[in-house]
Formats: structure tokens, C-alpha cells, sequence
């Protein structure tokens, strides 16, 4: 035997060594359940995986393998059983590492095939245990949802007042915050519903809070419909201040950025009538923003604040800007209408038809 195989069959044997011991019954079961689960069988595999939830050997073994068989049970429209089955999981190992996916799986099952007062009792139930779990926030969510349909937005603010409580100085509070004021905003209570959303930004700052920056867009639509603009930008601004710089990535870009900006720039023109600032706000998009799917936008409505404005070689250096860098844009096509020194290609498609249109009523995009 070669020194070379020799040493693969050594460094084999310490690697498998490596690993625990799940047991031979409850591999062979496991397994087992895993083949007629892939072969459509499931309720052979139902069967496997209970064979293999008596014969494990480690409490996360045995959880894994009745979760599967609930699982199984689903798929074969037995929902009687499976439900069965998630009850004796959830009292045989309540702290268990299945026991959060197991309570919220039992409360969609009770939903969609039982008692649907009683599923979103259990849901609430399953939420206010496990506020840490990934289903926890969807959840909440739903709960909201239902709440909306039995009474409407009055109904999700006496929930809110009410059996959220629970929710309360848990990781959950924000997003029942959040759906409140989203509750106030449908009502029209717009003052309310600004004030709940700067609350929740301040409550929950970035990086800790989920919905900051939500909090902030949703702030600043607030004052928008209130009529203030200019504080409708300073959440904006907010929002992007806890823009971070990565020297070797770029920029920690998150989704509210790009757009916060864009709504910077469109404040400034359509509501504050302020094309300088405008302009101003629409070249940082362009250039602080080098990944945003809105810099052929925002290079496209500054040539057209610039030649609204009368500054032609403006206009013109940014049209072939946009026809150089963002040649397969929709607009690169329009860059003669503002700017006379560009003549489109022989063979290049037509500006599209409401492009022209704006362009013929003289309007840039500004106005109430």
C-alpha cells in the first residue's frame, strides 16, 4: 500500500471520527424517510421518520425527525394528523429546537384546516412565546391583516391597545408600532401617523431597528400630504445620513437610499419650485449612487431642469452623458429633445411617445 493511500485512509477515519454518533437505527430510518419522501411517498416516510425520532439518540435528532413527520402528513392531506403530531412535539420538548416552527405550523394548520378564530389565537400565542423566531415578525403581520378584515383600521389600533401588550419590550414592538401607524396613515390621521413613524425611528435607530428607514420614507409622506415639504426632506435627509462608506466595496446601499434621494430632488422641484436645489439633489443621485437603477432618471430630469432654465451646454453635457454611460436607457434615445446639437442615429429607435409629450407641454416634471 502506497504512503500516499495510507494517509487518506488514516485522515478518513480521524474525519468521520469527527462527527457524533447519531446511531445506527436512527441513520438507517432517517434515510430511509428521506428516499420515499423524494419518491413521493410520504406516508411511508411518515413512518421512517417516526422510527427514527424513537431510535435518536440526541434530543435535536428526535424533534427534526416528528417535525418531518408532520411534515409528511401535510403532504398527504392527513391534517388531523399532522396537527397530532405537532402537539406531541411541542409537549415532548416545549424549549426545543423545533418547538417555535412547530407552534406557528400548528396555527396554519388550525387556519386553513380547522377552527380560523382559534388558529389566529394560537398564532398570537405562538408569536408572544417565540418574539425572537424568523416567523415572528410575518406573523405579526398577519395578525394585523385579520384584524383589518374583522374591523378595519379601528379594529388594528384597539389590537394594538389591547392584546399587543404582550408584544411589548420584546423585538416585536416595532413592528406593531409600525402597523399602527400605517393604521393611523389609512384613517387619515397624517399628523398621528407622522408622529408614530419619527417615534419608531428614534425607538429603534439604525443598525438596530428593521424598519428604520421605512419609518423615515413613510415620515416623510406624512408631512408631504400635510403640506410640509421642507420637513418632509429633513427626514429624507435622515435617512441617509446613516449612509456608510466601504473603502475596498463601495457603499453599504440599502433600498430606501437611492429613492430618498430621488424624492429629495423631486421636493425641490414639484413642490418648493426650487430648480437649483433640485438640480443640485438630482446630480448627488448620479454620482453618489453609482449602483442605483435610478441614475439614467435622474440624469434625464436634470438636463431637463437645465434647459428649462436656459443653460444649453448644461443640458447638452448631460444628455450625451446619459447617451455615453446609459446608452441602453430610454431616454439616451429622447437626448435630442434637449439638447439641438444631437442628432439621433440612422437606425437608432424613436424617442418613445409620451417622452415627446412631456416635452412638447413645456413640463420638466414640476408641479402640484
Amino acid at each position: 500500500m502506497s504512503t500516499r493511500r495510507l494517509a487518506g485512509i488514516v485522515l478518513a477515519s480521524w474525519l468521520a471520527g469527527c462527527g457524533p454518533s447519531l446511531g445506527d437505527a436512527y441513520e438507517r430510518s432517517f434515510a430511509a424517510g428521506q428516499r420515499a419522501y423524494h419518491a413521493g411517498r410520504y406516508e411511508e416516510a411518515a413512518k421512517s421518520y417516526e422510527e427514527a425520532a424513537r431510535a435518536a439518540e440526541r434530543v435535536k435528532d428526535r424533534d427534526e425527525a416528528l417535525f418531518l413527520v408532520a411534515r409528511m402528513h401535510e403532504r398527504r392531506g392527513a391534517h388531523a394528523e399532522a396537527k397530532a403530531t405537532l402537539r406531541r412535539l411541542a409537549e415532548t420538548s416545549p424549549d426545543g429546537p423545533r418547538a417555535g416552527r412547530a407552534a406557528f405550523e400548528l396555527a396554519d394548520l388550525e387556519i386553513e384546516h380547522g377552527d380560523v378564530e382559534r388558529g389566529y389565537t394560537m398564532l398570537f400565542d405562538a408569536t408572544a412565546k417565540h418574539t425572537k423566531h424568523g416567523l415572528a415578525r410575518r406573523a405579526v403581520k398577519r395578525l394585523v391583516e385579520h384584524e383589518h378584515e374583522r374591523g378595519g383600521d379601528e379594529a388594528v389600533l384597539a389590537w394594538a391597545k389591547g392584546p399587543a401588550r404582550a408584544l411589548r419590550n420584546t423585538d416585536l414592538e416595532e413592528n406593531v408600532d409600525y402597523e399602527v401607524a400605517h393604521a393611523l396613515d389609512r384613517l387619515g390621521r397624517h399628523a398621528e401617523a407622522r408622529d408614530a413613524f419619527i417615534s419608531i425611528a428614534r425607538a429603534h435607530p439604525y443598525p438596530f431597528g428593521t424598519l428604520t428607514d421605512d419609518a423615515l420614507w413613510h415620515a416623510s409622506l406624512m408631512e408631504e400630504k400635510l403640506g410640509r415639504h421642507e420637513a418632509a426632506i429633513t427626514h429624507l435627509r435622515a435617512l441617509l445620513a446613516a449612509r456608510e462608506s466601504a473603502h475596498l466595496t463601495g457603499s453599504y446601499e440599502r433600498p430606501r437610499y437611492s429613492p430618498a434621494q430621488m424624492r429629495i430632488a423631486e421636493l425641490y422641484r414639484d413642490k418648493l419650485h426650487d430648480h437649483a436645489a433640485a438640480r443640485r439633489e438630482l446630480r448627488k443621485l448620479s454620482t453618489d449612487h453609482p449602483t442605483s437603477t435610478l441614475r439614467d432618471d435622474a440624469l434625464w430630469a436634470e438636463a431637463r431642469l437645465a434647459r428649462d432654465d436656459g443653460d444649453e451646454d448644461e443640458a447638452c453635457d448631460l444628455a450625451e452623458r446619459l447617451r455615453k454611460d446609459f446608452f441602453d436607457s430610454r431616454y439616451a434615445r429622447c437626448a435630442h429633445l434637449v439638447c439641438d446639437e444631437i442628432r439621433p442615429a440612422p437606425n437608432e429607435k424613436p424617442c418613445a411617445g409620451y417622452i415627446e409629450r412631456e416635452i412638447e407641454r413645456g413640463a420638466s416634471g414640476d408641479g402640484d
